[in-house]
């Protein structure tokens, strides 16, 4: 026979006939048919209407109208068995179509092959309805129309699936072959369209239908979570088909899901990808954050990193992800340390992937694990190799400032560290990098240099667009005094009494700096209305 490629966005237009004797295989494809009732919120009966498997492992199609605002949904088949759905794998609003799986009950259910062609104009075709009865009465008809244009208004012409009708073709019955092609549909039977009400004039003789290929091919991508369709559906969603794709959707979704809902989705993830080492490396930290004082959640995180280094072809990034969820754990200060979840053990693993791959991201780790233990000495050589390396930042050289400055290093070798921490923010500094303007200030003020300081005070000002409290023009006040800026020293001082005039240091600094610069009359003043106080 012929064959023409389904493309997407397909609408099948059928000149419908008489009703038809049931031809033989509408016995066995009706088993594919079932009814689909769906319920809200409140757990009450939302829509009903019909879908079909489309595989024996479950997979089925039916309109979207129906699962809009469902919290769930089940299946009836032709036997009369219920069976949950469990999975939206795709959908769309605009021509009515669903893609879900079903959790079915039995080992396989029977399924309609899903045609990869469009049928012929003037094929022969039936419309099978969903029924629990074995007689069953066909509508038939030829196809009229194969449309692969998108209507300017398809919901004009595809409107929400009432009827509980599916469309079936064999494939394209031309005259010379009609008698053996009929023959053929007997045995190879297959679905090409949804049928589905239209609120146009001709709704009598012509029967409008979605393309079941387009409708197979809905998905769930790496973007879904905000898929407006997706979103009116309370029922689980199902992951993306790839790995990479899968990832990122579990990316996002652990910023937006609830817990439980994230949990279960890092469940299924491991289900469908069993050997990517990320999915059990990220239940394992979710365990974690959940532990608290709960042990059973740690023994839960353990038994995934164990499972994690046997399916992983980089054993390093297992090691250091061991290493950073203990160092974590123990930053959180917990009251009682779970086994050895101890600073020791998370530096033992990061060595563990160091030996294996010395990564510059894991040498990080091993200088902070050193310097929370305060090994000042051993996490700066650790800062100093990663500062050498390509992934050299702001905040490592500050990691590194802040090491030799608790080590009791040389503070002008401090703020050299400091300069280089600067010199990689963006210029000019932003109010998101200002901060290292405060630290280097304050290092230029332990190294001696209050001119310096006061630079980066004023330039900290300018990052922040003015938007100051009063311990730092205090601050800067004290930079000012002891470059002997008397004037600017008087002006910030005032400045951070205006903005807290309760602070009785504040007015106190404020006599200093007038003795300073010989008004006397003015201090004996303020320090009388502090001893007033």
């Amino acid at each position: 026979m012929k064959k023409i490629l389904i493309l997407p966005f397909l609408l099948f237009f059928l000149i419908q006939g008489s009703m038809a004797q049931t031809p033989k295989w509408v016995e066995k494809a009706k088993r594919a048919v079932f009814s689909v009732v769906t319920y809200d919120k409140n757990d009450k009966m939302l829509n009903t209407g019909n879908g079909f498997f489309v595989s024996e492992d479950g997979l089925a199609l039916s309109d979207y109208t129906l699962f809009k605002g469902a919290e769930r949904a089940v299946v009836i088949t032709s036997e009369g068995k219920q069976m949950p759905v469990s999975l939206i794998l795709g959908a769309n609003d605009m021509y009515d179509v669903i893609k879900f799986r079903v959790a079915i009950t039995e080992k396989k259910v029977p399924a309609l092959i899903v045609a990869k062609i469009a049928p012929a104009v003037g094929a022969d075709a039936w419309m099978l309805p969903y029924s629990t009865q074995k007689s069953i009465a066909c509508v038939t008809g030829k196809v009229k129309e194969v449309s692969k244009q998108l209507h300017a208004n398809p919901k004009a012409e595809i409107c929400a699936f009432k009827g509980g009708e599916w469309i079936r073709i064999a494939g394209e019955l031309v005259e010379d072959d009609r008698r053996e092609a009929r023959q053929s549909m007997l045995d190879d039977y297959q679905v090409f369209g949804i049928a589905q009400k239209s609120s146009g004039i001709d709704t009598v003789t012509t029967c409008y239908a979605a393309g079941a290929a387009f409708a197979m091919s809905q998905k769930i991508s790496a973007l879904s979570l905000g898929d407006a369709a997706l979103k009116k559906i309370g029922i689980r969603k199902g992951l993306p088909e790839t790995e990479d794709q899968a990832l990122v959707y579990l990316f996002m979704a652990s910023s937006s899901l609830s817990g439980d809902d994230y949990e279960k989705l890092l469940d299924d993830f491991i289900r469908q990808f069993p050997a990517n080492a990320d999915g059990y490396l990220r239940r394992a930290n979710y365990y974690a954050a959940k532990g608290k004082d709960d042990q059973t959640w740690y023994d839960k995180a353990v038994a995934d990193f164990n499972q994690a280094l046997k399916v992983a072809q980089k054993k390093d990034d297992v090691y250091y992800n061991i290493g950073k969820l203990m160092y974590a754990y123990q930053l959180s200060k917990p009251e009682k340390t779970y086994k050895d979840w101890t600073y020791d053990t998370a530096l033992q693993n990061v060595r563990q992937a160091i030996a294996i791959d010395p990564l510059p991201i894991y040498i990080q780790m091993e200088g902070d694990i050193l310097f929370a233990q305060q090994d000042y000495a051993g996490a700066l050589a650790a800062y100093e190799k990663v500062n050498a390396s390509n992934i050299a930042s702001p905040a490592t050289f500050f990691s590194a400032a802040k090491t030799k400055e608790l080590a009791k290093g040389d503070p002008k070798e401090v703020v050299a560290l400091m300069d280089s921490c600067i010199a990689r923010c963006p210029q000019p500094i932003t109010a998101d990098f200002a901060p290292y303007l405060l630290e280097r200030a304050q290092m230029n003020m332990n190294a001696g240099q209050p001119r310096n300081a006061m630079l980066d005070y004023d330039a900290y000002h300018t990052a922040v667009k003015g938007e100051v409290n009063d311990v730092f023009y205090y601050y800067r006040e004290q930079a000012a005094l002891k470059a002997r800026q008397f004037q600017r020293a008087l002006d910030d001082i005032v400045k951070a009494i205006e903005m807290n005039p309760t602070d009785l240091t504040y007015q106190a600094e404020h006599a200093v700096v007038n003795l300073r610069v010989g008004r006397y009359e003015e201090a004996i003043q303020i320090l009388n209305n502090i001893l007033k106080a």
